[in-house]
């Protein structure tokens, strides 16, 4: 029962490696929440508010070709 139960919340931890959160772009060196999945994998999210994604979005550089 207490598997299951950790399973479903989500805990702090810093990506050290790129990540996908699944509400966000790529985080790397930065604090994420994740949890494991119910068939074993690791899910990301980070619950940044709507605005923050946008901000950090807007100051990305493009790099043409890239």
């Amino acid at each position: 029962m207490e598997s299951k139960q950790a399973g479903k919340i989500w805990s702090e931890w810093y990506a050290w490696h790129p990540v996908l959160p699944i509400d966000d772009t790529v985080f790397w060196l930065e604090t994420v929440y994740r949890r494991q999945s119910p068939d074993g994998l690791w899910q990301y999210r980070s619950f940044r508010p709507e605005s923050e994604r946008r901000q950090a979005q807007v100051s990305t550089p493009v790099y043409p070709g890239v």
